[in-house]
C-alpha cells in the first residue's frame, strides 16, 4: 500500500520539448517554397545545430544555443555572398559544393562545441585560483591573529 502511494506522488519525468526543432523545420519549409537557394544553404549549413538540439538532454542547458550561435556565424557570410551574387539555385549549389564553405560553416559549429567543452574547464581554473587566493588571505589573517593573541586561540 505504501509503495503505491509513493509511486503516485512521484512527478512524471519531464519530456523534451520539440518546439525548437519543429520551428526550425517550419522555417526551413517556408524558405524552401519562397527562397529555395537560401533554404538549401541553411539546410546543409545548419545541420550541426540540429544535431546539437536533438542531442541536448537537459532542459535549460546552453549546448544547443552556443553551437547554433557559432554555426549561424559561419553560415551567415555564405548566405550574404549568395544574396549579393543573385540568389540563384545554381549559385547555391556551387557554394554548397565548395569544401572551403563547408569548412567555414562546420568549423564555426566546431568552435561552438569547443566552447561548450572548454568553458567549464576554464571557469573551474579561475574559480580554483580565486579560492586559493581567498585561502591564502585567510591563512595570513589567521597567522596575524596567532601572533597577536598567541597559540592558545587556535583551540
Amino acid at each position: 500500500m505504501a509503495k503505491k502511494k509513493t509511486a503516485a506522488r512521484r512527478a512524471p519525468a519531464k519530456q523534451k520539448s520539440m518546439t525548437l526543432p519543429l520551428t526550425f523545420l517550419a522555417v526551413l519549409g517556408t524558405l524552401a517554397i519562397f527562397a529555395t537557394p537560401t533554404a538549401l544553404v541553411l539546410a546543409i549549413g545548419m545541420a550541426p545545430s540540429l544535431v546539437a538540439v536533438f542531442m541536448e538532454n537537459r532542459p535549460g542547458a546552453y549546448t544547443a544555443k552556443c553551437i547554433t550561435a557559432c554555426n549561424l556565424a559561419g553560415v551567415l557570410p555564405v548566405l550574404r555572398d549568395l544574396w549579393l551574387t543573385g540568389h540563384l539555385l545554381s549559385q547555391a549549389r556551387m557554394m554548397v559544393g565548395d569544401p572551403i564553405v563547408w569548412l567555414q560553416m562546420y568549423g564555426a559549429a566546431g568552435v561552438g562545441w569547443s566552447l561548450v567543452w572548454l568553458a567549464p574547464l576554464v571557469a573551474g581554473v579561475f574559480a580554483d585560483a580565486g579560492h586559493d587566493r581567498s585561502v591564502a588571505k585567510l591563512e595570513a589573517r589567521q597567522e596575524k591573529l596567532r601572533e597577536e593573541w598567541g597559540d592558545g586561540i587556535t583551540g
